[in-house]
């Protein structure tokens, strides 16, 4: 018998910081650019999130990775997302994740996989910003003032020399909270905007993370050099944006063409993967060439991967959990 880790979301929080987090989601990247990761694309419940039955508004996915080098752990993410989980007073996305022994397959934690998802899908964003944004940029939009606004918010305040952060919301006293909240924590001009539109045109980074199914940005708001990101789960640009940026940007093709901002484009036979610039690992490794110049328009779509979710968790446990004293319960394995 082994005994199982028993790794609360307090646990995590009290070791992950947004710094950090950056720094693993470019290490896990890393490791895709230099094929070290095995990762199948996710495995969708779908409970009423696009589909008419069951009629509960969500959706849940299974998300397997193995990472190798010197992280050297398999896991799984289960992590779910309801619509009307705010009108209850509980967060859109959830998650566990389960950690196992890469050579041996024994089970070594389980753990909250909430904070991991906020956090990691924030320094995702911050990550491609780092590579695609202009070095001078400084006005970001943000659509959605949920707990993604504020992970992307403070992700690209890592990355990026900010004047102001721009926050719209389809509920505006939503973007009224979360301006003020970010104002205080991050030490820098964060406003509500009154729409949409006011969020975006003059933005040097324009992102998207809702639960929305309908353009949100349109093309005409853009600037010249802007960097548009997409962390929806549906589409939430003008399809005229992916389909005539300069350069479009994946996280993973194969989880692209699955779900997220370009699926109806996939489905429709107008996006394939000979229109996909480079995907970020490619990027980050240097084999494909992230912004070249302040004129260019590039669009990210960046999906989520399971493998940046068990890379984050697997560092953790190495790094801080494996040595520690936690709950833990005795799991038995059984021979053939």
């Amino acid at each position: 018998m082994n005994n199982v880790k028993l790794i609360s979301k307090k646990d995590v929080q009290e070791v992950l910081d947004m710094e950090k987090s950056i720094q693993l989601v470019e290490k896990v990247y890393e490791a895709h650019g230099r094929d070290q990761v095995l990762m199948p694309a996710k495995i969708t419940l779908d409970t009423g999130e696009s589909n008419d039955w069951p009629p509960y508004g969500g959706s849940y996915n299974a998300m397997p990775a193995y990472i190798g080098g010197d992280v050297d752990i398999s896991g799984i993410k289960w992590v779910w997302g309801f619509n009307d989980n705010y009108k209850k007073g509980i967060p859109y996305i959830g998650g566990v994740i389960i950690l196992n022994e890469a050579r041996t397959g024994e089970i070594l934690a389980i753990m909250d996989g909430s904070f991991i998802t906020d956090i990691r899908t924030g320094a995702s964003a911050g990550v491609a910003c780092k590579y695609l944004a202009r070095k001078d940029a400084s006005v970001v939009g943000i659509i959605g003032a949920g707990v993604q606004g504020r992970m992307n918010a403070r992700a690209v305040a890592q990355v990026l020399d900010l004047k102001e952060i721009r926050v719209a919301d389809i509920r505006p006293e939503a973007a009224r909270a979360c301006a003020e909240e970010l104002t205080a924590e991050l030490g820098l001009p964060v406003r509500a905007a009154a729409s949409n539109q006011e969020a975006c045109e003059g933005a040097d980074v324009i992102i998207t993370v809702t639960i929305a199914d309908e353009p949100l940005v349109k093309k005409e708001w853009l600037k010249k050099g802007a960097t548009v990101l997409s962390l929806g789960s549906f589409q939430e640009l003008d399809e005229e944006i992916p389909l005539t940026c300069d350069k479009l940007v994946v996280d993973s093709w194969a989880q692209n063409a699955h779900r997220g901002e370009l699926l109806k484009l996939v489905h429709e036979g107008r996006i394939t993967e000979n229109n996909i610039h480079a995907e970020m690992p490619d990027i980050v490794v240097g084999r494909k060439t992230g912004r070249e110049n302040d004129e260019e328009i590039i669009c990210g779509c960046i999906i989520g991967m399971g493998s940046t979710d068990i890379g984050t968790a697997g560092q953790l446990y190495k790094e801080v959990f494996a040595g520690a004293e936690l709950p833990a319960f005795a799991f038995r394995t059984y021979e053939k």
